[in-house]
């Protein structure tokens, strides 16, 4: 049992924490979805997080807890500039928690969800030389 128990920690770890941005478009509607997971001992010691500075690469911060809305919000400003956009709209976020051997491991999710907005005219005004300014 303990080397079960070992195992999946070991898999957990190395599964850790992962930091993604999704950015998707359908009938000209751009969407972007940001999913922040962390690793917890005894649902209290962080064992692993998503880095939110290298999205959607396999990076993880070891015993840090940056499973968080606020690094929600700075993945949500890497999508925003990514894909050229000037804000969002609808902008949702929600949890989930799952436990694994009743307490011992726990996987917590922060996901945030949102529209981006383009704003056509000042793209349109940019691309004719226009300024906004003026």
């Amino acid at each position: 049992m303990m080397r079960q128990m070992a195992i999946a920690a070991l898999a957990a770890l190395m599964a850790a924490g992962c930091a993604t941005v999704t950015i998707t478009e359908e009938n000209g509607i751009h969407g972007v979805a940001v999913k922040n997971t962390g690793w917890y001992l005894l649902s209290l010691i962080p064992l692993g997080s998503g880095n939110p500075e290298k999205p959607n690469r396999v990076s993880f911060k070891c015993f840090r807890d940056t499973a968080t809305i606020e690094n929600n919000m700075k993945l949500l400003e890497y999508a925003i500039k990514e894909s050229g956009a000037d804000g969002v709209k609808n902008l949702t976020s929600f949890v989930s928690d799952e436990k694994i051997f009743i307490i011992l491991l726990k996987r917590f999710t922060i996901h945030t969800s949102a529209e981006l907005v383009h704003d056509d005219k000042a793209d349109a005004d940019r691309g004719n030389g226009h300024n906004a300014n003026n």
